[in-house]
């Protein structure tokens, strides 16, 4: 047999299906049959049972996240859907009780930890950026931050905390004397500014959160919102919770429409509880020195130009303390 190693994307598709199927088997589902969904970092197979049920298979990608992570998840999920009316999706517990499988061949390198949620109806809020739904998507966020400061996790849930803009043991690749002295000196005052805004977050406001719950990781079905992939889920901060999903509206609109629709979700996000006191814009300055950092770690030969393309976001900053939309 092939090496994995060896084969195409499709032959490891094929053999991963194999590991799939492997896993399906481990639950109590009526003639299940899979297909395949999509593959963008981890590994996504849509499971029809014979009665018609829908549930989506998920396997992790090896080192993308550990086991502790994606049971952290499971179980807030679980939480999630016992004690409030948020529409998230709901893990299906094996055969034997896991929440989370760790699934491995002999002729497939590393573990791929699965997981079996129920399928999430409509379409991605992506589509429909509107005020009115911006507004429900503060109510969320709000729904949201408020289970995550009460509950209590039980014992093995992750320790994990989101309060570096480098916050997952990643080196900083931005910070040495590869770029020219004046980007370097911006670069290093940026980090400074956002270290310094982490440090002066008021600690009391640490919950868990999402961490991840941009418009495109929730569906809109029937007027309802369904938030997905809370495999980020860690302890963390509301002002960096929303910082991170209002900068990703930015980047998908413009910077009059993204005023327009980030007052929408505060709107909804205050019908419920106050907004945080601490400013969101140092935390998405810490997400644009994160990007380039990526660049920096998996493709250095453009990061001169993502460099370059973001010296006059961080230089406007520092003028007006407003984020400018960044460049693609």
């Amino acid at each position: 047999m092939k090496p994995y190693s060896e084969l195409s994307f499709a032959g490891r598709l094929r053999r991963l299906r194999e590991l799939a199927l492997a896993a399906v088997a481990r639950y109590d589902l009526k003639s299940p049959e899979i297909v395949y969904h999509g593959f963008e970092t981890n590994l996504h197979f849509r499971v029809t049972t014979a009665s018609g049920e829908r549930f989506m298979l998920r396997l992790a990608s090896p080192g993308w996240r550990t086991f502790d992570d994606l049971w952290s998840e499971a179980v807030w999920l679980e939480a999630l859907g016992r004690e409030t009316g948020v529409a998230a999706p709901r893990i299906v517990p094996a055969r034997s009780g896991e929440y989370v499988l760790p699934m491995g061949r002999a002729d497939i390198p590393k573990v791929w930890n699965a997981s079996l949620m129920s399928w999430m109806p409509g379409r991605l809020l992506g589509h429909y950026l509107s005020e009115r739904n911006l507004e429900k998507m503060g109510v969320l966020f709000a729904e949201l931050h408020h289970h995550g400061a009460a509950w209590t996790p039980p014992a093995g849930f992750t320790s994990r905390r989101f309060e570096h803009w480098l916050s997952r043991g990643e080196e900083n690749l931005i910070a040495g004397d590869g770029q020219p002295a004046a980007a370097r000196d911006l670069l290093d005052r940026m980090h400074r500014h956002v270290e310094a805004a982490y440090t002066a977050i008021d600690r009391s406001d640490l919950r868990v959160i999402h961490c991840d719950l941009w418009h495109d990781n929730v569906k809109l079905h029937r007027g309802v919102l369904h938030p997905l992939d809370f495999e980020d889920t860690v302890w963390g901060f509301r002002a960096h919770d929303i910082a991170m999903a209002m900068l990703d509206l930015l980047e998908a609109t413009d910077e009059a429409r993204y005023a327009e629709l980030l007052a929408a979700f505060r709107r909804g996000y205050e019908a419920l509880m106050a907004w945080p006191d601490d400013p969101i814009e140092p935390f998405q300055i810490g997400r644009l020195l994160w990007k380039i950092n990526w660049v920096a770690r998996f493709r250095p030969q453009g990061l001169a130009s993502m460099v370059e393309g973001h010296v006059p976001v961080f230089e406007q900053y520092e003028q007006t303390g407003r984020v400018a939309r960044p460049p693609a």
